[in-house]
């Protein structure tokens, strides 16, 4: 059963374009949980973000890789993180205005508490030809950047980590 991307909405302060539910030209991604280290959304990329006469462009699609990782990384390993490395191959066209999914999930954790990840993109009518993959390694965000964001912000993200800590069995 997936665990409901309520978690997620608790942060109201985040202004992120990809996850923000309220950003007015975000892509508005929610994530729920697919299993162990891994997380999905499902979602469509209208016509605003098309790179080419109905195709969605390479740019969005990395964007939603991107933050499906990183929200993967906050998560399941307890902390906001920021991307270090990562690469996208792009199977077959994407097009707009059809459902989509996406999955990540947690391959390795590397030293230095670096964290590597795989992403893969699909239509939800077809779930069984990759469109687009991702890899990724992130690292846990340094003090000095969490420093810049709002008080608001970083208290909900703390806060919603608590609650992920608090679950586990």
């Amino acid at each position: 059963m997936a665990e409901s991307d309520a978690w997620f909405r608790a942060l109201p302060h985040s202004h992120c374009f990809g996850c923000d539910p309220d950003h007015p030209k975000g892509l508005r991604l929610a994530f729920d949980v697919a299993g162990p280290d891994r997380l999905r959304t499902e979602f469509t990329i209208t016509g605003d973000y098309a790179g080419a006469e109905q195709l969605a462009h390479g740019g969005i699609i990395a964007t939603v890789f991107d933050d499906l990782m990183a929200w993967c990384v906050v998560r399941f390993r307890l902390r906001p993180c920021v991307t270090v490395e990562m690469e996208q191959r792009f199977r077959r066209p994407i097009f707009v205005d059809t459902p989509l999914i996406a999955e990540a999930v947690i391959v390795e954790d590397l030293p230095n508490g670096r964290i590597r990840l795989t992403a893969n993109l699909v239509a939800a009518a077809d779930p069984g030809t990759i469109l687009a993959e991702s890899s990724a390694v992130f690292a846990a965000a340094p003090p000095a950047l969490l420093r810049l964001l709002p008080e608001e912000h970083r208290a909900e993200m703390e806060a919603l980590i608590s609650t992920f800590t608090e679950s586990k069995p």
